[in-house]
């Protein structure tokens, strides 16, 4: 798997879950805004009394998690923010995550081939590796090349997954410049015994299994998750002769207790096998390039309720990931990274708002080594950081504020100090408009600093940003529509442009961006537009920054009948800056728009039948230049409950 993008940036991802059940009462909200998926610009054309004329009186009551991580209703989270849940990734029945967040508000995916090749993940136009991902709360990106491998990540084990758009260093430390997204994994919630098992089939013979089982017995909640998906793929390079395929086995394990009414415990185990077949290795003279990786996330939390008005929360995990690569039938490298996390968060409840106050302490080591080493392996192999925070979050009548601050230390590149401060004012009870600033910033990885390959720079400082950000948002019973405006400026950006390719501190860039919001959700019909618009400026060169696109949007459409469910997604984007990668000149890949079909029916209670077809047209394009994508693809299966 390749390890860098051609601008020399590593691919990264990152978060945290609760429980958010012990906390619903404390929020004085009952209206939720919830920011989900895309739609057409003509949506926007649909008068709000008429959807209104539709739309039931139950209000929308999102709970989201991961903004400052405590369970909060979505409306009272001043972020631009999205909730994806299990009903919904049934429903639209993507194949991956990848395929789940793409050309969602703020989000660009870049995949150099099929499932298991490298992917790059760009929100707000930021780097690759400036989008912090979590699962269950939990970092999970290599510490070697900040990388997450989202092949370790399947779709059948998440509940649900939580966005956050905007920097939220002030909150979880370095990385998150661009946003956040937490992943969080499937677990017990209807009470008595539940399983679920899942079998399909599709083209480039492809297939997927899952089995799902969960008991829910008084304060006792157990689930257990088992997935395996293979395909023979396509070729990864758009001259390549061969298939790529791909092949992953996993499982996960999640309990959790309440001990009455004074605390609850969870804990949490995910290990997941892949294979994978990638091309243009061995300095792009073979297409018989191979690899195979595994990961393993453990962690385990105690929320205690010290007092009415006063909760403590201790989390504790390990990740650990190994991957090795082959060649042209010779050794490419191996790299095992493991990290070890642990912290200590106080929430308090009080008339005047919510004040959390909390630190964390991360240890990690790497084990590696490679034919193309300089030495046996890195020159330094461990790092550690600590930080400390606090947020402060108020609500009186129409006002809303929320202010964060934090210090970062880490022993490898010194210390940082983060903020943000977020204030919102109700116009009416649909109606609220809002604005914030932030400062975030991005570590060296332990390539950057110490690679082995010779080419390391002790000496680098953080990537810093600063974002400024304005937001207007209306939620008219289950219609909604909201619109975010944001300039994000970044400095020190980390450039392989140094001697021999040494990563030095020179570039800066600047992302203007606005983002367009609306959604319907009535008895039988939901819509939901997601549309993009941004400027991410190199600010020294005054170029587009590559693989990053002007312009793109997502529409989602379901309709109910009966027992069947219909829907569509249309997805497209502007042409990209990217490099070539026979030539390694500046070329710009094309725009491309793609029209995918799904269906499913309640054959009877505990039956149901699903088929999608993707790429409806058989777009010819490309994400990464010279790197096809997925063609014309069909796949079904069944779904049996008991």
């Amino acid at each position: 798997m390749n390890t860098y993008n051609t601008n020399g940036r590593a691919s990264a991802q990152s978060g945290e879950s609760a429980v958010a059940t012990p906390f619903l009462t404390r929020s004085p909200r009952l209206a939720s805004f919830t920011l989900s998926g895309a739609t057409l610009g003509s949506l926007m054309l649909l008068a709000p009394t008429a959807l209104a004329a539709e739309a039931s009186s139950d209000a929308l009551e999102t709970v989201q998690v991961t903004a400052n991580r405590i369970p909060q209703l979505q409306n009272d989270v001043l972020a631009s923010t999205e909730v994806i849940t299990r009903d919904e990734i049934d429903r639209l029945q993507a194949s991956s995550l990848v395929d789940l967040l793409q050309s969602r508000n703020g989000i660009e995916i870049a995949r150099t081939g099929p499932m298991g090749n490298q992917t790059s993940l760009f929100m707000r136009g930021t780097e690759s590796d400036h989008t912090l991902v979590l699962v269950n709360g939990q970092r999970v990106a290599n510490s070697a090349d900040g990388l997450a491998r989202f092949e370790f990540l399947p779709l059948s084990a998440i509940e649900r997954v939580e966005i956050v758009r905007g920097p939220r260093a002030s909150v979880y430390g370095a990385d998150a410049i661009g946003g956040v997204i937490n992943l969080i994994t499937r677990g017990g919630t209807t009470p008595g015994q539940h399983a679920e098992v899942t079998v399909r089939a599709g083209s480039d013979g492809t297939f997927r299994q899952n089995a799902q089982f969960s008991t829910v017995e008084d304060d006792t909640r157990l689930s257990a998750n088992i997935h395996h998906a293979e395909s023979d793929g396509f070729s990864a390079r758009d001259t390549g002769s061969e298939d790529d395929g791909f092949e992953a086995t996993g499982a996960e394990l999640r309990l959790s207790h309440d001990f009455s009414q004074r605390a609850t415990l969870s804990l949490g185990i995910a290990n997941t096998e892949t294979d994978y077949d990638y091309d243009d290795c061995n300095f792009g003279t073979s297409e018989d390039c191979t690899g195979e990786g595994s990961q393993l996330v453990l962690d385990g939390s105690l929320l205690t309720h010290l007092n009415p008005n006063w909760d403590m929360t201790v989390s504790v995990a390990r990740t650990r990931d190994e991957y090795e690569n082959t060649e042209a039938g010779s050794d490419a490298g191996r790299v095992a990274s493991a990290r070890n996390e642990v912290g200590v968060r106080h929430d308090f409840y009080t008339k005047v708002g919510t004040l959390s106050l909390g630190i964390d302490h991360r240890e990690e080591s790497l084990d590696a080594d490679g034919p193309f080493f300089i030495a046996r392996g890195y020159e330094v192999d461990s790092r550690y950081a600590t930080g400390i925070y606090g947020s402060w979050q108020v609500q009186q009548q129409r006002h809303h504020l929320n202010t964060s601050i934090r210090y970062d230390d880490d022993n490898r590149y010194g210390h940082q100090v983060t903020g943000g401060t977020s204030y919102a004012f109700d116009l009416t009870d649909a109606q609220q408009i809002g604005a914030s600033y932030a400062s975030a910033f991005k570590a060296p990885n332990l390539i950057d600093l110490y690679s082995p390959y010779g080419s390391g720079n002790p000496d680098l400082d953080a990537e810093t940003s600063t974002t400024g950000e304005i937001f207007w948002r209306l939620q008219q019973q289950h219609w909604h529509v909201g619109v975010n405006a944001f300039q994000t400026d970044i400095d020190d950006l980390i450039s392989y442009e140094g001697p021999d390719f040494t990563p030095i501190n020179i570039d800066r860039s600047r992302i203007r961006g606005v983002e367009l919001s609306s959604g319907w959700k009535g008895e039988a019909l939901s819509v939901n537009l997601a549309m993009t618009w941004q400027d991410p400026e190199d600010r020294d060169t005054g170029k587009q920054l590559k693989r990053r696109a002007q312009r793109f949007a997502r529409l989602d459409a379901d309709y109910a009948l009966n027992d069947w469910n219909f829907g569509a997604t249309l997805r497209g984007s502007a042409s990209r800056s990217d490099t070539d990668a026979d030539t390694f000149s500046d070329t710009r890949t094309a725009g491309y728009g793609v029209f995918d079909l799904r269906t499913s029916w309640q054959v009877m209670a505990n039956v149901k039948l699903s088929a999608k077809l993707d790429n409806v047209f058989d777009r010819d394009y490309q994400l990464v230049n010279g790197y096809n994508t997925q063609g014309r693809y069909f796949e079904g299966g069944v779904t049996l409950s008991f």
